[in-house]
Formats: structure tokens, sequence, C-alpha cells
């Protein structure tokens, strides 16, 4: 098997099994450099199946056909963007919506796809699902929040009047300590 065989077959396993919503899409330039089009050519198998396609129908789409008005035009925009200054947009959060309603939260980066001569035809796009990570760290906020509230700040008061006891003070001193030590390390994880 000749190399550039080999590489179309590691391409399309890995559109297929890829769990990562991917994009290809052409754009022409007019004569002013002004972009148009927006065609899906490739599409992740993820992708297609978020809005009931396959990998083969889902070509010849455009973010208009799958995405709501406000979402399809802010990847417009992105897509221009991206070509019109030849530099990627990476990590950037958005929402989206999928066609059976679903709206999850995905870390998009997407990239100008030029051609060895330095034509620009198009953007990729790699949209990675962080719903489950985005509520997590949601969740972690939360209980912060809820242990500060309603555990540590009734204990500060006991381990205030208890340090001038020795006795109850070395019992509550060392746990409200920690208490204070774990809260920040959540914090900073979060930052």
């Amino acid at each position: 098997m000749g190399r550039s065989m080999q590489e179309v077959l590691i391409f399309n396993a890995f559109m297929q099994h890829t769990s990562d919503s991917i994009v290809i899409k052409e754009y022409f330039a007019n004569e002013r450099g002004e972009f148009t089009g927006g065609k899906i050519i490739c599409a992740s198998a993820t992708k297609a199946r978020h809005y009931g396609l396959n990998m083969d129908s889902i070509r010849g789409y455009t973010d208009f056909d799958l995405l709501p008005h406000d979402q399809a035009e802010k990847a417009l925009q992105d897509d221009l963007w991206v070509m019109k200054h030849r530099k990627p947009i990476e990590d950037q959060r958005e929402t989206i919506t999928h066609k059976n309603g679903e709206i999850v939260k995905v870390s998009v980066t997407k990239f100008p796809w030029v051609l060895p001569s330095g034509e620009i035809v198009g953007v990729m796009c790699i949209a990675r699902n962080v719903t489950i990570r985005e509520r997590a760290k949601q969740q972690a906020r939360d209980l912060m929040e809820f242990m500060k509230r309603e555990v540590l700040k009734p204990l500060l008061p006991l381990y205030h009047a208890s340090s001038k006891t020795s006795m109850s003070g070395n019992v509550l001193q060392p746990i409200i300590v920690r208490l204070i030590r774990k809260l920040a390390e959540t914090k900073d994880l979060q930052a």
C-alpha cells in the first residue's frame, strides 16, 4: 500500500471514530479578497450525527443549514476572521444547539486551510464537548461556597472563642486550619 493511500485510510478512520466534532469548510475568495461559501466538504461522523446526518450526507451543508441563525452567524464571522488574519482561534468556549435541541458547551479551535501555494481555501474546525467538565467546575465552585457559608463561617466564632482556652482550642484548631487550606487549594485549582 502506498503512503498516500495509507494516509487517506488513516484520515478516514480518524474522522469515523473521533469523539470530536470536526468539520472542514471550503471558501472562495473573490477579486477583492472577500470570502464566500462556507460549505462543508468533510466532517467527522460525530459532527454529522449531531444533525441527524452521516459523513456523506452532511457534505454541501453550511452552518446556516445546521445551527440557529445567531450561532451560524458567529461561526461565519469566526471563519472569516481566521482566513483574513491567517491565525487560529484556540480553545474558544461556545454554546451550540444540536438538531435534537440539546445544548452543549464546546471548546472550539479553528485554523485556516492553506494550500502549499499559500492560497487560503477554507477553515478547519475542531469542537470538543466540554459540557460535563463545565458542570463539574460549577459544582466545585458551588461546593466551595457551601463549605465557606455553612461550615467554616459557623465554626470561626467557636474557633476564636475556644482559642482563648487551651483545651477546646486544641480540638477545633487543626480541623479549621485543614478546612481553610482545602478551600484555598480548591480555589487555586479552579483559577
